[in-house]
């Protein structure tokens, strides 16, 4: 008769060990809400677990790898609950968004503000977003952003995704994005509403964003600052690093620039304003055509333009970078309340509180479709314009 080989015996893991397991994951968590996800040390999050850096890396070999527990144990469930039921929101035709999903979108939660800066930031972590691209990928395609969908039911999708996670990277700028439910209710009822466009829209071809002050110098710092922000974020974005992309020594910056964020503010500054203007003049266009969309449509086709992809990646730093930087946080908020002031005075007859909620809404939802491009190809396969001719019909617009 055949032996058989005894079953290994595991041993049950420790009281001890669960508990110190549960520590480091809920200091872990603290440390990554209050310092960012590019900022955790381990010898900060051992400390406030109460134990030794040697204990934390006996679980995890290095910060990408916290980072990838921080989101599969505490921040994918979250955010991917979050993300389903706005977008149900927007595309179920019996859709009554709860109480509790209206306020996480006009005051996300400080868990949900790590999920948005997880979407962002795994666009330039190879590691992380090994994880993080492939299970939000699926959050979408599982919802209907796929090839067989309908056009109008993918673009219903990535506005209902957009909206998820813009709201939450706009309320690190505003604290708060007070009439969401106004918002959401309106382009769901736009969504069912929408008929398939049939007429070929017509080319968009804005100017490429590029600095624009007049100062040779300033023009190619500030245009470098924003391709190396594009691909390191503001920790990884280092003078030297900047310098050697403009072709300006480290010397000349600091002559112009006290520190790295006076030089990434006025990279802000600019940028900003010029596709804020670009944004705004397509609508004055479309006012004045009298075109059915207002112009709506036009900035998720600016988005598609892949000489903007840098700069709209630079933005989506610059959204993170005011969580931790007070500064860039004072001069985003003043760049957003500009677009407020000038979308009003651009359109005096129009109801003004319908300018702030159009404001608010593009804001949202041009902060969020900018996140996923490396989460789905299908946002060119999307009727947007559909949708959008509906929403300036019911706004009278």
């Amino acid at each position: 008769m055949t032996t058989q080989p005894a079953p290994v015996v595991r041993r049950a893991t420790s009281e001890r060990s669960t508990r110190n397991a549960a520590a480091v994951m809920k200091a872990l968590t603290q440390e990554a809400i209050d310092r960012g996800l590019d900022g955790i040390a381990t010898s900060s999050i051992a400390k406030r677990a109460g134990l030794t850096t040697g204990a934390v890396y006996s679980r995890y070999e290095n910060n990408d790898e916290m980072l990838i527990a921080l989101w599969e144990s505490v921040v994918a469930p979250a955010l991917a609950a979050h993300v389903r039921e706005t977008i149900d929101a927007i595309i179920s035709p019996s859709a009554q968004p709860s109480t509790e999903l209206i306020t996480q979108i006009e005051k996300p939660s400080r868990l949900l503000s790590l999920g948005a800066e997880f979407v962002v930031m795994a666009q330039r972590n190879e590691v992380v977003g090994e994880v993080v691209i492939a299970e939000v990928s699926k959050w979408l395609h599982d919802a209907g952003l796929n090839p067989k969908s309908t056009s109008i039911t993918r673009a219903g999708v990535a506005l209902g995704a957009s909206i998820a996670i813009g709201s939450i990277l706009r309320s690190y700028v505003t604290g708060s994005n007070p009439g969401m439910r106004m918002i959401v209710d309106g382009i769901h009822n736009a969504y069912l509403a929408a008929k398939p466009t049939s007429k070929p829209r017509k080319t968009v071809a804005p100017k490429p964003i590029r600095s624009a002050t007049g100062s040779p110098l300033r023009d190619a710092l500030i245009d470098a600052t924003a391709e190396v922000m594009s691909k390191t974020g503001f920790t990884g974005a280092t003078i030297s690093r900047i310098a050697r992309k403009s072709g300006v020594t480290s010397g000349s910056i600091y002559n112009f620039y006290p520190d790295k964020e006076a030089l990434m503010n006025d990279a802000v500054s600019e940028l900003m304003r010029t596709t804020q203007r670009q944004n705004l003049d397509s609508k004055r266009t479309a006012s004045s055509a009298k075109e059915p969309n207002f112009g709506l449509t036009d900035s998720f086709d600016f988005g598609l333009i892949p000489d903007r992809r840098t700069w709209l990646r630079f933005r989506q730093e610059c959204l993170i970078a005011t969580r931790h930087h007070k500064k860039t946080h004072s001069e985003m908020k003043k760049v957003v309340l500009e677009l407020d002031a000038a979308m009003k005075a651009s359109f005096p007859k129009v109801d003004q509180a319908i300018i702030t909620l159009v404001s608010m809404g593009e804001q949202a939802i041009g902060y969020g479709y900018s996140s996923l491009f490396g989460y789905t190809d299908l946002f060119s396969k999307c009727d947007f314009d559909a949708i959008m001719v509906q929403v300036a019909k019911q706004n009278s617009l």
